[in-house]
């Protein structure tokens, strides 16, 4: 009953989020919101796991919220530098 209470909880949350990732005036905001997004479908899921007794989805929670970091730090990169390519000398200040 608890986790059907986080999961609806959750739910509410993301709804919240999803307002934010539309209507984030800039890059960062939109980001900071996928973030959020993704944690909250974690928590949806993990919540399910609770419910439906079975392990296997907090996994699935773990690894979506580790691959969710990783690609998020990718974009910011990409967006940042306009290159995945790490730079060969750094500028001077």
């Amino acid at each position: 009953m608890t986790a059907l209470a986080a999961a609806a909880g959750a739910v509410l949350a993301l709804a919240i989020c999803l307002v934010r990732l539309f209507a984030g005036p800039t890059l960062y905001d939109r980001a900071l919101a996928v973030n959020g997004v993704i944690a909250k479908l974690a928590l949806i899921c993990a919540a399910g796991a609770v419910v439906m007794e079975r392990a296997v989805f907090v996994d699935v929670a773990i690894a979506l919220v580790l691959s969710a970091f990783v690609l998020n730090v990718a974009v910011l990169k990409f967006f940042r530098t306009q290159s995945f390519q790490a730079p060969l000398v750094r500028a001077e200040d």
